[in-house]
């Protein structure tokens, strides 16, 4: 009765039939000339039909035999794609990786980062989510994503941090508004409307608001809200100055809105985070040190 054919037993058989001989065969697999021939009687028992005959003392393929080679080839085509496939996610270059981001990265840094990976691992799905730092970090416990983008500190369990960033932070004003120009200071928000950062989810709105306080500068606050891309176009529509982390800044002038570095210690806590306990993958170290090539590069001037 059939059986399955064995994996050597199919070696021996497509080297003869590449070889044209069992001597060839052997030599390619580093075995004995009998030992191939064995092997062959072996897999012609098993699949049940002859897969050569002996013609003028040279083994020749029967029609069944050249078949059976075609679909032998096949897969050891597919076998060797494996071994590509291996190597592809060994090196991450081939695989899902699930990115979870707040807004103000998403809208900021992380498409130039995200262009820039997609083109070095083209063979890599990208999965974007954008959600607030809250919501990131739920996902990340979850497992539901694979790398995370927070502002703030992190004292979440199943996370680890994997990057600390502190960005600095800029003044913001409409088109054509006559800012200073030096570097702004918290004094040129004295008496001004201001759209601001809320408190309670932004570290840059906590942070000002309490420096504001410490300084005795007293802006108008027209707006407040909570979202830095949010304060640019409430700026950019005349309802007051703002104070935003430098990539949204950056941003906010390729708009045609008016920037000034800030000289005050306010900065937005950006956090790059994945799952504890679980080593980053090639994929996600190469993602991370795209981010920090990004976070370094962009400064306000």
């Amino acid at each position: 009765m059939p059986r399955q054919p064995g994996t050597r037993a199919l070696q021996a058989f497509r080297q003869t039939m590449l070889g044209g001989s069992v001597t060839r065969a052997a030599a390619a697999l580093g075995r004995t000339q009998p030992a191939v021939s064995r092997l062959l009687k072996e897999l012609e028992a098993d699949v049940g039909f002859a897969l050569f005959e002996r013609v003028r003392g040279r083994l020749v393929a029967t029609p069944e035999g050249r078949l059976f080679f075609e679909e032998v080839q096949r897969s050891f085509r597919g076998l060797e794609r494996l071994g590509d496939v291996a190597a592809e996610i060994r090196q991450g270059r081939r695989g899902t990786l699930r990115i979870a981001a707040m807004p103000a990265a998403a809208a900021s840094f992380l498409p130039g980062v995200l262009r820039r990976f997609s083109a070095a691992t083209p063979d890599v799905t990208l999965d974007l989510t954008v959600q607030s730092s809250v919501e990131v970090v739920r996902l990340l416990q979850l497992q539901e994503s694979d790398l995370g983008i927070i502002e703030g500190n992190v004292a979440a369990p199943g996370l680890a941090v994997l990057r600390r960033h502190a960005l600095p932070c800029a003044l913001i004003a409409p088109r054509g508004h006559r800012l200073p120009r030096r570097a702004a200071t918290l004094r040129d928000l004295d008496g001004q409307e201001l759209v601001a950062l809320s408190a309670g989810p932004s570290s840059i709105g906590a942070q000002l608001a309490g420096l504001l306080l410490r300084e005795g500068v007293e802006p108008c606050v027209k707006v407040q809200t909570q979202l830095s891309a949010t304060v640019s176009a409430l700026v950019m529509e005349g309802l007051g100055i703002g104070v935003v982390d430098a990539q949204t800044a950056l941003l906010h002038r390729a708009l045609g809105g008016a920037v000034r570095p800030l000289d005050a210690p306010v900065a937005m806590q950006l956090r790059i985070v994945g799952i504890a306990g679980l080593p980053p993958s090639a994929l996600l170290r190469s993602l991370v040190a795209l981010c920090d090539e990004a976070l370094e590069a962009h400064k306000v001037s």
